[in-house]
């Protein structure tokens, strides 16, 4: 349930990273290990698409990249399911009559949610998120 925006965006770095691994392959010694960059993007992508999306669209080993998303979630990186706290009241007052709000939700999976509002809607983020998480995979 990705948005066009981000599941276009999604779809172009994982087709650049796509083309970046096959390039390396087509160069590297024989078995040699991918470089560390191209691991890091491909975590970022996973935790952001989905590790099994990922690792099957790159040709990568999925318990490899597994391994790496969840290391580097033990490592202080952004974890999936992290808990955000946010005061609207203080947001609200900060923001420029004019600026717009978004809200993005995502999970495990790669099922995103965002919802765009005007400067003057208020959104529930608490019930928002409660009903993104009742919501079949």
């Amino acid at each position: 349930m990705g948005t066009e925006g981000s599941g276009a965006q999604g779809r172009a770095q994982l087709s650049q990273l796509r083309r970046q691994i096959e390039r390396w392959r087509g160069t590297r010694v024989k078995r040699s290990p991918m470089p560390p960059e191209l691991w890091s993007v491909a975590t970022e992508l996973a935790r952001e698409l989905g590790v099994y999306r990922v690792a099957r669209e790159l040709g990568v080993g999925y318990g490899s990249l597994k391994d790496r998303v969840d290391a580097q979630g033990e490592n202080g990186a952004r974890e999936a399911g992290a808990f955000v706290e946010l005061d609207g009241a203080a947001l609200l007052s900060a923001a420029p009559a004019a600026a717009r709000s978004e809200v993005e939700l995502s999970d495990a999976s790669g099922t995103t949610m965002v919802i765009r509002l005007a400067a003057d809607q208020a959104v529930d983020v608490a019930g928002l998120l409660a009903a993104f998480r009742r919501m079949p995979a």
